[in-house]
């Protein structure tokens, strides 16, 4: 694909199927992704691979947690949506209403949203990004860029994304199965793999008109 086609394509999948993801395809993501500009060449990445039967284990130890009403603590706090700023508010109110509008029923949207969230997607992929804890505020930015080429190289690979909070809402569960150390940040899971021919994978969001997102002063 065009970098142009690649853009447009790419959206948040939410139900991925079971088929799998060649190893050669996610290390050739990631060298892609490797490219990503980093804040004085910090390069402050990592990322762990969840496949397999590992990747089974952590949707069962979340699971179980769910079912014991255990509180979410990832490592980046989290704000409540009545916290946010009125532009992003509406923003996501208007994506709520759009998903519901999608499905013509409310219950049908939550039931299927909740679903796919509770078995984080689905995904026979997840790449867990992280970042050493003694890190500036700028390299918040670097994960951004690295994770933005990351899904951008899995769509020119026909994989599809998302980026999302939920698979990283039980930090303690992932140090365990992938070993990954103390002194890192886990800043955000992607699920990687192939859209399931279903509904809500159909749904794009919409975007701001371009007037109220850019200001160009001469």
């Amino acid at each position: 694909m065009d970098l142009i086609e690649v853009v447009k394509k790419r959206h948040s999948v939410r139900h991925f199927s079971q088929k799998s993801v060649a190893t050669s395809d996610i290390k050739e993501i990631i060298k892609l992704a490797q490219l990503a500009p980093s804040w004085v060449n910090s390069q402050p990445w990592k990322v762990y691979a969840a496949t397999g039967k590992t990747l089974e284990q952590i949707k069962a130890d979340y699971e179980q947690k769910d079912h014991l009403n255990e509180k979410s603590h990832p490592d980046f706090p989290v704000m409540h949506r009545d916290d946010w700023n009125n532009r992003t508010q509406a923003n996501m109110k208007q994506w709520r209403h759009e998903i519901v509008h999608h499905f013509a029923d409310f219950d049908e949207a939550h039931h299927i949203m909740s679903d796919a969230s509770e078995h984080l997607n689905y995904a026979p992929v997840i790449l867990f990004l992280t970042m050493p804890k003694d890190s500036s505020l700028w390299s918040v930015f670097d994960m951004g860029s690295f994770g933005q080429t990351i899904m951008l190289a899995a769509k020119d690979k026909g994989l599809d994304t998302i980026p999302n909070y939920n698979s990283v809402r039980f930090p303690e569960v992932l140090r365990k199965q992938l070993d990954i150390p103390e002194d890192e940040t886990i800043v955000v899971g992607i699920s990687l793999g192939y859209a399931e021919d279903i509904k809500i994978n159909t749904y794009q969001s919409k975007r701001e008109p371009l007037e109220d997102v850019l200001k160009i002063s001469k």
